[in-house]
């Protein structure tokens, strides 16, 4: 099988199949994460009517989800290791497995025929007589393939049959023990509910299940929170429905909203979002305060920057101010005005929201969790100024993992002992100021936040 591949035609895909197949190449190649590939695709995705656009997606999120997976399912039926393999063949023979696997109603013919035109296209006639030798065995004896023993070797046996790499099975075996990380590992590859955020500057949550409720299949109001709904199934792209435009919404997971009221901004006070990024958090704030008072928010990236800045325009928020700024260059003039309340949503691993963001279990390495922590004590240190006498300092992250968790506030609060941790009210939240989330058994995102208070 030769092994040069021949680009990719840029003229617009029509074929979902074949759409998803190379939106999963590109992401195989490229530096960038499965949702800045996916904006760029927006347009294609969007064009599709809806059950082939929700084909498309199943396929991006789900081959991605069982990588590992379906990699130990074809493995037997290959003449080559897949790492002999070009990408662009092996996401052939991946996606067309998936739906074999997991998708019922997608006829086993459909799925192998669409792979073997796909190998057409993508190399030479060798690679589609391959992905068709394959398939035709894979297709139909994968349920023969046997799982590693989970007795011998828990961590192979987990990595192969809930699709993570071994490291992080391995890392996680440690710590929560096999039937634990199988129960964590079951939510993280469950497809996650949509969580939206009633902006109650415009509306409130019951008025918005309403106007959404043609657009989803099902919507459920969050338990912990009181303006959230998470939907399933969008019948249209929620960005395009009337009740988006008119900013009674935002997108955000539960978890994250509780992030906003343990900040607990009032109305009428100085804030800072010092890593704001797209401005799911801003937003909250703003709304909580009711446009009263001022919020900062700070992001090293412009880009991101200039979303937020039309988010709060969509959302009608008004006393929110944006920054380009590094929070670990920050300017000694801004310790003159020190702010009332200051939230570090800090860079971390990313490993509390796995099941919607299925690219990054691939992408990240052991070696990320440390360089990210030492990265987030810096972060973390040098803001501290930044908080008034009496101020409130919250300290978050998207991961569970203990060096990014508590070993960030350990460290934190022994080199900076005018912050202690307070207590916090909200029913999840430990008494003595911490709050953590995993997607079992609450159904929400991995979150870790620290509340403290600067004597």
């Amino acid at each position: 099988m030769v092994e040069k591949r021949r680009p990719i035609k840029t003229e617009p895909i029509k074929d979902p199949r074949f759409l998803a197949l190379t939106i999963l190449i590109e992401n195989e190649s490229s530096k960038f994460t499965l949702d800045k590939i996916l904006e760029r695709y927006s347009a294609q995705l969007e064009s599709l009517a809806h059950r082939d656009r929700a084909l498309a997606n199943a396929i991006i999120y789900g081959t991605l989800r069982w990588k590992e997976h379906l990699d130990w399912l074809i493995t037997p039926f290959s003449k080559r290791p897949l790492d002999q393999i070009e990408p662009a063949i092996c996401y052939t023979l991946r996606t067309a497995l998936y739906q074999t696997v997991f998708m019922d109603k997608i006829p086993v013919s459909a799925a192998v025929n669409t792979a073997v035109n796909a190998a057409k296209k993508l190399s030479n006639t060798g690679a589609a007589g391959f992905v068709n030798a394959v398939l035709r065995k894979a297709t139909t004896r994968y349920m023969d393939v046997a799982m590693p023993d989970s007795k011998k070797d828990p961590a192979l046996f987990i990595s192969k049959s809930q699709s993570i790499p071994l490291w992080l099975s391995r890392r996680w075996i440690r710590r929560f023990g096999l039937d634990a990380s199988i129960a964590l590992l079951d939510a993280i590859n469950t497809i996650p509910p949509i969580t939206l955020r009633a902006n109650t500057l415009r509306t409130d949550r019951a008025s918005l299940a309403t106007a959404l409720e043609p657009h989803v299949e099902t919507i459920v109001p969050t338990f912990h929170t009181p303006d959230g709904l998470s939907v399933t199934r969008p019948r249209t792209p929620l960005h395009l429905t009337t009740a988006f435009k008119e900013g009674l919404f935002q997108v955000q997971d539960e978890a994250t909203q509780i992030v906003t009221t343990l900040l607990a901004p009032q109305p009428g006070e100085r804030i800072l979002d010092a890593c704001a990024g797209l401005g799911g958090k801003t937003g909250h704030m703003g709304q909580i305060m009711n446009n009263q008072g001022k919020i900062e928010a700070w992001d090293l990236d412009a880009r991101k920057l200039a979303v937020l800045g039309n988010e709060m325009k969509r959302l009608g928020i008004t006393n929110v101010t944006t920054k380009q700024m590094d929070a670990l260059d920050i300017d000694p003039a801004e310790c003159n005005t020190p702010f009332d309340r200051v939230l570090v949503d800090a860079p971390c691993t990313g490993l509390g929201v796995l099941r919607r963001n299925p690219d990054a279990r691939w992408r990240r390495t052991l070696g990320d969790i440390k360089r990210l922590a030492d990265l987030q004590k810096r972060i973390l240190n040098n803001l501290a100024d930044l908080v008034k006498p009496g101020g409130i300092l919250v300290y978050a992250v998207c991961s569970c993992e203990p060096e990014e968790n508590e070993g960030v506030i350990d460290w934190f609060l022994n080199n900076q002992k005018s912050f202690a941790l307070v207590p916090q009210s909200h029913d999840l939240a430990s008494q003595d100021g911490i709050f953590k989330t995993y997607p079992h058994p609450l159904g929400m995102d991995g979150f870790f936040a620290a509340t403290m208070k600067k004597n």
